[in-house]
Parts: C-alpha cells; sequence; structure tokens
C-alpha cells in the first residue's frame, strides 16, 4: 500500500526538499530518553526527502545510525543527495510493510507524515519486529494551525477537486489515536506531546507550500498548473499584503510507545 501512494509523489521531491517545513528536532531529541534499549539505530519509515531524516539526525548523538526507508524513487534520489557526505546516515529502498531490517536491530522506529499512506496493521507488525525491546516507536505529524487564509484555500481546493473529480480520499488510513497505540500488540501504554512553534511565508511561499499536499497536486494533474497557481495567488493577495510575510503557527504531535 505504501507503494501504491508513494507514486503519487513522483516529481514532487525537489519542491518537496525545499518547501515542505521540517520537524522540530527537539521533538526526536526529548524521545532518545525514553528508550532504554542498547541499540544505536534510528529508523525513518516513510523519510521522503529528508524533512524528517534532517532533525532526526542532527537530535541523534554522533554514535547513533540512522536508516531512512523510502519507497519513491525521486524522493528517494533527494533524500540521497541530502546525506551524501554523511556515512552516519543510510539511505535504502523499502516500505512500512517490509522494513529492510533484520528483527530486535532499532532503538527508536519514528514515522511521520507518511503514516496515513501506510497499511497500518502490516506496519505495525513490522515494527514490532524490529524494535528491539525497550526501544520506542513514535508517530509525528506537523499540523498548520488554522488561519483564514488556510481556511480559504483548503475549502477552495476542495470545491475546486470536486468539481474536477480529483478528491483522493484517505479515510480509512488516519493516524491512530494514543488509545489505539496503546494497544498495538508488543507495546507498551502510549503516550502525546505537542509542540507549537512558528515561521514566516511571503505570497509565493505559500503557494509554493501548498502546491506540495498531495490534495492540491491530484488538482495540478487534472486541470493543470498555471489555474490552480492563479487561484492560490488570488487568496494569498487576500490575505498577506504585498513584499511582506505572514506568519504560519504549526503544531507538531508525538505519539509514542515503547517496546515489551
Amino acid at each position: 500500500m505504501m507503494q501504491e501512494h508513494a507514486e503519487r509523489f513522483e516529481g514532487l521531491a525537489e519542491a518537496y526538499a525545499l518547501y515542505r517545513p521540517d520537524y522540530p528536532a527537539r521533538a526526536f531529541r526529548e524521545l532518545l530518553p525514553l528508550s532504554t534499549s542498547d541499540r544505536a539505530l534510528a529508523v525513518d519509515v516513510g523519510a521522503g526527502p529528508g524533512t524528517s531524516t534532517r532533525p532526526m539526525r542532527a537530535a541523534l548523538p554522533a554514535s547513533w545510525l540512522v536508516t531512512a526507508v523510502e519507497p519513491g524513487r525521486d524522493m528517494r534520489r533527494v533524500l540521497a543527495r541530502s546525506f551524501r557526505e554523511d556515512p552516519r546516515v543510510q539511505v535504502t529502498d523499502g516500505t512500512a510493510e517490509a522494513l529492510p531490517l533484520p528483527r530486535g536491530s532499532a532503538g527508536l522506529v519514528v514515522a511521520c507524515s507518511a503514516f496515513h499512506c501506510f497499511d497500518a496493521q502490516g506496519f505495525f507488525a513490522e515494527a514490532r519486529r524490529v524494535t528491539a525491546p525497550g526501544g520506542v516507536l513514535a508517530l509525528l505529524r506537523n499540523r498548520m494551525v488554522p488561519t483564514p487564509l488556510s481556511e480559504e484555500i483548503m475549502a477552495h481546493v476542495t470545491r475546486a477537486a470536486r468539481q474536477a473529480g480529483a478528491l483522493w480520499d484517505i479515510s480509512g488510513h488516519r493516524e491512530p489515536t494514543v488509545r489505539e497505540l496503546s494497544s498495538v500488540e508488543g507495546f507498551k501504554t502510549a503516550r502525546s506531546r505537542t509542540y507549537r512553534w512558528s515561521e514566516t511565508r511571503d505570497r509565493r511561499g505559500v503557494v509554493d507550500f501548498y502546491l506540495t499536499r498531495s490534495s492540491v497536486w491530484s488538482l495540478v494533474r487534472r486541470v493543470g498548473l498555471g489555474p490552480v497557481m492563479r487561484d492560490l495567488e488570488e487568496i494569498c493577495a487576500r490575505h498577506i499584503e504585498k513584499d511582506t510575510a505572514a506568519p504560519l503557527e504549526w503544531e507538531t504531535t508525538v505519539k509514542w510507545t515503547q517496546r515489551r
């Protein structure tokens, strides 16, 4: 299932790497004390072009290794280029449902926004297999705090996608609640923590970000890049003054559990 969804992002890797915000390194750093495993290997599942791998590597001690697993050829190319000078990061082809790692080899297994593309039960079975006793499994998600700008953009995209027949239904692939994560076989009671942070973007920066969203890119493939960019730029002009930048507020939610 992860491989099937990866094909939707072919051709987006360069833009994704440039315009998608990274996750806060603090979120990864504060996971480390929760692991009581002696395995100094972290696994980034569905790593994309490195938006999660970069802050993970920055948060880990130099003694740790990172395996970044990514099924998309385009994403993997950009990811490998980002870490070509860092021998502590291994980029490998693989899926969440078939991780290319030995049993009990990882002290930390992380999945970020790509989780909604996984077969959840297949991923949890693999996480159980590769996570060492005492190791940590964590799910991270970046969420933009709603603003009038973001709400108008998503209302427009939803309406336009419906008209163009470009809606991508991902119902059934949501991230689990803390209670659901607590019930995963082989793991302990889950916990969660939310980090709030901000950035600023001008009109074009906002448009470029939304062009990396799968829902927007599905619309682009139906009606073309020009019309979508024009509509997004018109919406941004109603909310952001020319030659200025607007603050965007983000929440990064981390849910984690420990291997029994």
